[in-house]
C-alpha cells in the first residue's frame, strides 16, 4: 500500500524507486531533508522514528531529534556559519602568530 501526501509534505520531494527487475518492489514516498544534519527523510518512515523541531517549525531525523534533547536546535545554516567563523579565527590567529 503506497500512502502518498503524508503530513508536513510542503516543499517535499518525491522519491521513486523500482527494483522489480532485480526481484524487489516499486516504492515511492515523499521527502524532506533535516533541517539539522540535510539527510533525506522519507515523510512515512519519518512518523515512526523522527521528531519535530519547534524551532524551525520542520520535521528532523530520528539521531537529530535525540541529540536535539541534550544539544537543542542546531540548523545546518547555523553549523556552517560556525565551522566558517572557526576557520576565520584559525587564520587570524596564523596571521598574528606568524604561523
Amino acid at each position: 500500500m503506497i500512502i502518498i501526501g503524508t503530513p508536513h509534505t510542503k516543499n517535499a520531494g518525491y522519491f521513486k524507486n523500482d527494483d522489480r527487475c532485480s526481484g524487489g518492489l516499486k516504492s515511492e514516498a515523499d521527502v524532506r531533508t533535516c533541517t539539522h544534519c540535510q539527510a533525506v527523510i522519507m515523510m512515512q518512515k519519518w512518523k515512526e522514528d523522527g521528531g519535530w523541531c519547534g524551532r524551525c517549525s520542520a520535521p528532523i531525523c530520528g539521531p537529530c531529534a535525540d541529540r536535539m534533547l541534550t544539544k537543542g536546535c542546531e540548523p545546518f545554516i547555523q553549523q556552517i556559519e560556525q565551522a566558517l567563523e572557526s576557520d576565520y579565527r584559525r587564520q587570524q590567529f596564523r596571521k598574528i602568530a606568524g604561523i
